[in-house]
């Protein structure tokens, strides 16, 4: 019980120091303020939606590599994690740089 209630704060203060940094990543790029709404939105749209898909995509290469073409496990997760983790940064990327 209380490590549910401690992953659920924590899980809290991480959401609102990454609302925090992400206000601050924007501020430090020059970009105009936005209420911290809509920075909350954007960042709760980041971790929830566009993390999953890319997740599953992800995912689903890995065994597709494995299955259908016959790679060797280790290496479809490494490529897998490698194409998650790149497309990732650069969504992140393309989400500080947005006007």
């Amino acid at each position: 019980m209380f490590s549910t209630l401690a992953d659920i704060v924590i899980g809290f203060f991480e959401f609102v120091v990454d609302v925090l940094l992400f206000r601050g990543q924007r501020r430090a790029q020059g970009h105009r303020e936005r209420s911290a709404v809509e920075d909350t939105i954007e960042v709760a749209r980041f971790d929830f939606v566009t993390l999953f898909f890319i997740a599953l995509v992800s995912a689903g290469l890995m065994f597709v590599l494995t299955f259908a073409f016959g790679v060797p496990a280790g290496w479809s997760i490494g490529i897998g994690l490698t194409v998650g983790a790149i497309w990732g940064v650069w969504r992140y990327h393309r989400l500080v740089r947005e006007p």
